[in-house]
This record gives C-alpha cells, sequence and structure tokens, in this order.
C-alpha cells in the first residue's frame, strides 16, 4: 500500500463527512507522526525502507554535483544496498527498465582519490574557483548545484561505488539525467511522498494510525478528553500487539536461522 492510499484511508475512517479543509493539512501530519511513532517502538517498521531519487524532475535536477559524482542526503539509517535503475520513459540511455546498476560501498578518501585518477581525462577537472552549494555550509568546497540538463548523452556507467560523509552520500561516477537511484536502508524514516511504499496492508497498521490521528485532533481541536483518554488506551494496546507479533517474528527466524548471518 502507497502512503498515499494509506491517508486516504484513514482519513476516510476518522472524519466519514470528510475531513475539514483547514485541517487537512495538520491531518497529513497526524498520519506521518503516528508513523514514526511505530517505528520507535515496533522494530520490525525500521526494516525495509527504500528511498527512491530521479537524478532529473523535469529540468530541474534533484541531486548536487562534487567534481563529477552525484551528491545527495543520505537517510537516517544503515544502508544495505544502493544501485541504479533507468528513470528514462524513452530508453535512450539504458536497454531495460529492470537494469539495476549496483555500487559498491567505500570510503570518502576512495571517492577522492577516485576523482585525483580521473581529473584531466574525459574533460574531467577539478574548480579552483567553485563555491560550496547554498544548500548546505557543511560540504567540501567544490560541491556545487547540480548542473545536468536533459540534453545530457553520457552513458549509464555499469557499476560505481558510493560513500556516506557528513550526512551526504556521494556516488562515483555521476549519474546521468535518465537514472534513478535506489536506496535500501534500515532506520527511522520521517519522511514519506505519495508513491511510497508502506506497511499499511496490515490492518493492525491503518488501526494504529487511526487511533493516533483520532487522539490527537480530540486533544488538540474537539478539547474531548473523554474521546482522547479511550483512543489513548486503544492506540497503546494496538502498540503493545504490534510490538509482540515483532517480537515472535524475530524468535521464529532465529529458529529457521540459527547462525548469525542469517538473512532478514
Amino acid at each position: 500500500m502507497t502512503f498515499a492510499t494509506l491517508k486516504t484511508n484513514v482519513r476516510a475512517q476518522v472524519f466519514p463527512y470528510g475531513v475539514p479543509e483547514n485541517l487537512s493539512t495538520v491531518i497529513n501530519n497526524y498520519i506521518t507522526e503516528a508513523l514514526v511513532h511505530l517505528q520507535k517502538y515496533v522494530p520490525c517498521f525500521q526494516q525495509l525502507n527504500v528511498t527512491k531519487t530521479d537524478v532529473m524532475s523535469g529540468s530541474t535536477a534533484n541531486m548536487d554535483e562534487y567534481v563529477r559524482t552525484s551528491v545527495v542526503a543520505a537517510p537516517d539509517g544503515v544502508i544495505n544496498r544502493l544501485y541504479t535503475i533507468d528513470a528514462d520513459s524513452a530508453n535512450t540511455n539504458s536497454s531495460s527498465k529492470f537494469d539495476e546498476r549496483h555500487y559498491k560501498q567505500k570510503t570518502f578518501k576512495d571517492i577522492t582519490e577516485w576523482i585525483r585518477g580521473e581529473e584531466g581525462t574525459d574533460e574531467l577537472e577539478v574548480s579552483t574557483t567553485a563555491s560550496a552549494s547554498s544548500r548546505s555550509a557543511t560540504d567540501p568546497t567544490n560541491v556545487q548545484d547540480g548542473s545536468q540538463t536533459t540534453s545530457d548523452t553520457e552513458e549509464r556507467a555499469f557499476t560505481g561505488m558510493w560513500a556516506k560523509y557528513r550526512g551526504k552520500l556521494y556516488i562515483a561516477p555521476r549519474l546521468i539525467d535518465s537514472e534513478s537511484l535506489v536506496v535500501e536502508w534500515t532506520g527511522f524514516k520521517k519522511a514519506w511522498g505519495d508513491s511510497d511504499t508502506v506497511d499499511g496492508d496490515d490492518p493492525e497498521v491503518q488501526r494504529a494510525v487511526r487511533l493516533y490521528v483520532t487522539k490527537e485532533h480530540a486533544r488538540d481541536w474537539d478539547h474531548d478528553s473523554e474521546t482522547y483518554q479511550f483512543a489513548t488506551a486503544e492506540f497503546n494496546d494496538a502498540v503493545s500487539e504490534m510490538i509482540w507479533e515483532c517480537n515472535q517474528k524475530e524468535v521464529i527466524g532465529k529458529q529457521i536461522y540459527p547462525d548469525q548471518g542469517r538473512p532478514s
């Protein structure tokens, strides 16, 4: 289930006659808060996070560049897998929409050494005058806003490397405009796009989110202490059941895969 579908379902359950127009954004924020809250107490919901970033969105670059490497914000967690897919509907730069090209984890030093090795070849030159991107004051000196255009004709790299440094991911060689970066990771996710997948197919997840929205709305807007207390108690019970279920999955997993290297 997508985040958009979860929002639609929860809003319809809590407000069967429609969400008040002035509270639409507030209710959406409650739904996000509920998912973040569940992650804090139910470890299972910290797993299988997937973040997909298109290099280009129309004529706008979604990534910065650091001397022919792509730079994007790193997720708040442990990265399990990083790869690219072709996002170009015309397939002009790749033979397959499902052509995953995987990148290996390295250190930022490895990234800079790759840059030095490539400097002076294929028009790769380190700028001595470029200033840091306005998006962050902690970036290395030469990080600039993405400068790719839809007319770029570079080919996709078959493989490459990535490193996490100061909250950013550096991917070398840089991704081309028709690619999308996919990061699979474990940790706390605090923002969802409408197309992001959530564990909303589980009835308990939808129930917990619905109860969270109910109690927050009752406290902040209806000032209904009775509804707030009832919804809070029900929400806490729902979270307790989800924690128990998550622990049971872990126990069963250890029984099936007793070694420490078992798949998750």
